[in-house]
């Protein structure tokens, strides 16, 4: 019997569950990172807050309003895009670093401006950042997490979107006296904070990903992150080891070449060794063209598809309230009553996300069905917005892991980037539509919306599988790695050369 064939299966995710399980460290990253999405929705707020403020205080026409707003996201669509091709080549703890410092600068620079010109320039670089760190955090914490708990960790991400919006009404109603007089520049400059804090956090506290690291050739040193994971999660108590599966550090009697703790084996090392030259064979990492190959073609266009038109209606709905609750005189409280429908599906999706027969895609399609018949309703009613909000915001929660989970480690963050991008786009073109509809009839964007979910919902059901339960780096719908002659040469080969170093 060949002694490494039950090695040979090992996989990164069963390493990471075996041994490293679910600890301190996972939970510091998450606490921190979730800042990055708080500080993403609090902007995402108070962007749709500055416009109608600035149409009344600038005397702005339509046209410029519209202009403002696409510009915002058209930074969105370019910092997405960018972002695939850094982080996938230069790492994801670099990007994070750098985005937060970028963002925090930017959003104080909207205190130097004055006419609508400034603004512009403002609007595209902040949006251009705030697109750039969109995946890094889905991304960073998909790739040190188990897969028993990758999901529910990604929607608490997602459900930071949310607290940031809470936090910005917070800011709001300390420094605007209505949607359409205030001291915005005040704003802006209180919610820059965050970023800068979760910046430096960041450079003391976090490490690179092992996955990428092993991605791009360096295995011993993604190696040496797994053991520093096992050693930080070393000795759980209290509240982690009743919630998640804590995993008690032994140390290897045969530690791999290179070892820090010796946590981890030689036979590990040469089993993880054979899993990336199975899983990483391709050099094109970080290429569109991968997002294209025969097995990623489909799922990307689908994907693609979904993005735009989610982010069409959920951020045309953030574009157009305002006005709408501006126009009946509604307050701020109004306002967040809407935004308040997505706290109970954060609370659902915790709860759904990893049942096999629901899963990421399943819940997707029956959110967007719902969400059609909520924007239908809003066309003759007001009090939908709730509902429709709730069921938009459980489709952005399951499409969060699912775009995560389902591109390669090669091209995930180009994956999901790009797929951000498009989605952008949706976004960017959602003013020159709804405002118009607006001024025809106060209602009928709503009808809009509800076209987008119908488009959305037969997207979603021809997706070629769900990922829920699946391994990341899987290349078939059953979740295994597929292999080939050269690569059981090249496991060999190793094995071979690995015992002639031991002796």
């Amino acid at each position: 019997m060949n002694p490494y064939k039950e090695n040979a299966k090992l996989s990164l995710d069963q390493l990471i569950e075996k041994r490293c399980g679910t600890g301190k460290y996972q939970i510091l990253a998450l606490s921190i990172l979730v800042f990055i999405d708080l500080n993403d929705g609090c902007e995402l707020i108070l962007m749709s807050f500055l416009m109608p403020i600035l149409k009344t205080e600038w005397q702005l026409t339509s046209l410029q309003i519209q202009t403002l707003t696409s510009i915002f996201y058209l930074g969105m669509v370019l910092g997405s895009l960018l972002t695939g091709f850094v982080a996938d080549r230069k790492g994801r703890l670099k990007c994070i670093y750098l985005s937060c410092i970028i963002q925090f600068f930017m959003a104080n620079s909207f205190l130097l401006c004055t006419n609508f010109y400034h603004m512009i320039f403002a609007r595209l670089g902040y949006g251009f950042v705030y697109g750039f760190s969109i995946p890094l955090t889905t991304t960073m914490i998909s790739e040190i997490t188990a897969p028993d708990v990758r999901g529910r960790f990604l929607i608490v991400i997602n459900f930071f979107v949310s607290v940031g919006k809470i936090y910005a009404f917070l800011l709001a109603f300390l420094c605007l006296e209505n949607f359409n007089r205030g001291h915005w520049r005040l704003m802006m400059t209180l919610s820059s904070t965050t970023s800068l804090i979760v910046g430096i956090l960041a450079w003391i506290f976090l490490m690179e990903s092992p996955r990428y690291l092993m991605a791009s050739g360096q295995v011993v040193e993604g190696l040496n992150i797994i053991e520093e994971i096992i050693h930080k999660n070393e000795n759980n108590k209290g509240l982690i080891s009743r919630i998640f599966k804590s995993v008690q550090p032994e140390v290897s009697s045969d530690p791999f070449k290179g070892s820090k703790y010796g946590y981890i084996s030689a036979k590990e090392r040469i089993a993880i060794e054979k899993w990336v030259t199975k899983v990483f064979r391709s050099e094109n990492r970080g290429t569109l063209r991968e997002l294209f190959n025969k097995n990623n073609k489909s799922t990307t266009i689908r994907l693609w598809i979904i993005w735009f038109c989610i982010n069409f209606m959920y951020f045309g709905q953030l574009l157009i309230l305002p006005f709408i609750l501006g126009s009946k005189q509604k307050t701020f409280v109004d306002y967040l009553t809407t935004v308040l429908g997505e706290i109970p599906s954060i609370i659902l999706s915790l709860l759904i996300v990893e049942i096999p027969f629901l899963g990421r895609r399943n819940t997707m399609a029956i959110s967007f069905f719902f969400a059609t018949v909520m924007h239908v309703w809003s066309y003759y009613a007001s009090w939908p917005y709730f509902f429709a909000r709730f069921f938009m915001k459980e489709c952005w929660a399951m499409l969060y892991p699912y775009s995560t989970e389902i591109f390669h480690t090669s091209n995930r963050t180009l994956g999901f980037g790009s797929s951000a991008a498009v989605g952008r786009i949706g976004a960017a073109i959602s003013p020159y539509i709804l405002i118009p509809l607006f001024e025809q009839e106060l209602h009928l964007p709503f009808l809009a919306f509800a076209v987008s979910s119908v488009v959305s919902t037969f997207a979603t059901i021809t997706l070629p599988y769900d990922t829920v339960g699946k391994s990341l780096d899987f290349q078939n719908s059953d979740g295994e790695v597929e292999s080939n002659k050269e690569d059981e040469i090249k496991e060999i080969m190793m094995v071979l050369i690995e015992k002639k170093n031991q002796n």
